[in-house]
């Protein structure tokens, strides 16, 4: 059946080929793979709801292989190899969306964010610092004082905040924040343990 299937893909075109022998293939093909790949997508997500992770991964590694410079399939693999146990693959798979996008804020921004959420906070604050010196948005410099808040260094917090604040003054969360951090340096200057709300 998947022969015959991919039979009729390749020869239902073949008469606008006989028409334009000079575009014929190289359009039909690039179609075909690009709905191929749109289809990939589509099922690597639903292999992640059923909990076939490493189906899921193996179809995000095929989707990166077909476009180098989509991240985000990269970012899901990464996650998902986090989940799995898989950490030096995940970090590899990183390490080879910054190779493939060094400019970018986007691939130390998501490291940040899990290495965040593991509670390695140093790690987190060189992920995101990174993240900020690419221009990441004020959600990556908001982190990354959140960051530094759990580390107690509640200047570079205070700094990094502030500069948050120059980027999205209308952002509600981010005057309490500053009281916040204020109140913790106060409080570590005095000698006392920095209370957290």
């Amino acid at each position: 059946m998947k022969a015959l299937l991919a039979a009729a893909l390749l020869l239902a075109p073949a008469a606008s080929w006989a028409a334009d022998p000079g575009e014929g293939w190289h359009g039909n093909a690039g179609l075909i793979v690009r709905n191929i790949m749109e289809r990939l997508a589509a099922r690597s997500d639903e292999w992640f709801h059923q909990g076939a992770y490493l189906r899921s991964i193996q179809a995000f590694r095929m989707l990166t292989a077909y476009d180098p410079s989509d991240l985000q399939p990269r970012f899901l693999a990464a996650w998902l190899l986090w989940s799995a146990g898989r950490d030096d693959e995940a970090q590899e798979t990183f390490r080879q969306a910054v190779l493939a996008a060094p400019d970018s804020w986007e691939p130390y921004l998501e490291a940040g964010q899990h290495w965040s959420g593991r509670r390695d906070h140093l790690r987190a604050a060189l992920w995101l610092s990174h993240a900020c010196l690419r221009g990441a948005p004020v959600q990556g410099w908001k982190t990354l004082a959140h960051t530094y808040r759990k580390l107690g260094l509640f200047e570079d917090a205070i700094r990094v905040m502030e500069q948050a604040r120059e980027m999205d003054p209308s952002d509600e969360t981010i005057p309490r924040n500053l009281d916040l951090l204020r109140r913790m340096l106060e409080q570590q200057e005095r000698g006392e343990p920095p209370a957290d709300r």
